[in-house]
């Protein structure tokens, strides 16, 4: 007969333990990492959310005439000092048209699937930042992209900037398929909604002086999305 310890067991058991302290240890690290993905009012978006983002906005001014489907993500500074930041993201599918991500920095486009690192910003102590990450797509179709924070730290040798650590992942799962999207007249009248931002994401709750994205809302979910001077 084997006794308990040639059975395997305590070594079975050892396991265990180990495993509820990784786990342990990686969800401590997370709720330690200083930045969180949010909703426009700063509601926390869990790490590992998977989004389904088959909203669109009407683009319609002098720049551009088209359609677009926002993620509506922000990304929010949680303590009181300033955190140099940046993603790494995935586009694992992508139909047709560009997937653009415009956080911490410059707006970016990518057409192909693969794996990127944006450039290295700071974000200051407690602001929300819109990503400004949408889908610009040219016809009827999916596309899908996983996004991770990265915060960063100065290597004190090399002088450039290195990954500290990693935070939360999200992932946006973007559809175009108009049959299912009916943008009538009638709902079309009705405005919901009403939201101002400054050319660099950041929403305001009424415009001064200066060229803005008025986003308007209407009752049946369609966006509009204009820059307007006043």
């Amino acid at each position: 007969m084997k006794s308990k310890h040639e059975s395997g067991q305590p070594m079975k058991l050892i396991s265990t333990l180990t495993l509820l302290l990784m786990m342990s240890l990686a969800s401590a690290q997370a709720q330690d990492f200083p930045l969180q993905f949010t909703d426009a009012e700063g509601q926390v978006i869990a790490d590992g959310t998977v989004l389904s983002l088959n909203t669109p906005e009407v683009i319609e001014d002098e720049f551009d005439e088209g359609v677009l489907f926002p993620s509506g993500v922000y990304v929010k500074n949680t303590t009181d000092a300033d955190v140099s930041c940046g993603t790494e993201y995935s586009i694992t599918q992508i139909s047709n048209g560009a997937l653009q991500t415009c956080f911490p920095l410059n707006c970016i486009q990518r057409r192909t699937t693969g794996t990127w690192q944006s450039e290295v910003g700071t974000i200051g102590g407690g602001v929300l930042k819109s990503m400004q990450t949408e889908w610009i797509p040219d016809a009827e179709g999916k596309a899908s992209a996983e996004f991770q924070l990265l915060k960063y730290k100065v290597n004190p040798i090399t002088k450039k900037n290195t990954i500290d650590s990693r935070g939360p992942k999200i992932t946006m799962n973007f559809e175009w398929n108009v049959a299912s999207i009916q943008l009538q007249e009638n709902d079309l009248s009705r405005i919901q909604r009403v939201e101002y931002f400054t050319l660099d994401g950041q929403k305001v709750s009424a415009p001064s002086h200066g060229v803005y994205v008025v986003r308007v809302r209407y009752g049946n979910g369609a966006e509009k999305t204009t820059k307007q001077v006043f």
